[in-house]
């Protein structure tokens, strides 16, 4: 998997992307704060993913709908397939 997301820094959304060589059996992204508070989460589905090339828009809103404010954040990506597990970490900033 090759995981960005772009723009980055974002300023009022951005897209999660990646490539699958296989499409996972659940997918989910996870948005921190750097201090470890969770802000938004993604639960994918299978047959909303590709073979190769995904993205996943997202407004830089958190589960209550609120604009998150400037700063940086981390995602974490987690992937299973069958008992196979697989997880990255990747850093976003928001400027506005």
């Amino acid at each position: 998997m090759d995981v960005y997301n772009y723009p980055n820094p974002a300023e009022s959304e951005t897209y999660f992307t990646f490539r699958l060589p296989v499409i996972p059996d659940e997918m989910k992204i996870n948005v921190y704060t750097i201090d470890g508070r969770i802000v938004k989460k993604f639960d994918i589905v299978s047959s909303e993913l590709n073979l190769n090339f995904n993205k996943i828009f997202w407004n830089l809103r958190d589960e209550d709908g609120d604009k998150l404010a400037n700063g940086v954040y981390l995602y974490k990506i987690m992937m299973t397939s069958g008992a196979k597990s697989q997880q990255i970490i990747q850093k976003l900033a928001i400027v506005r």
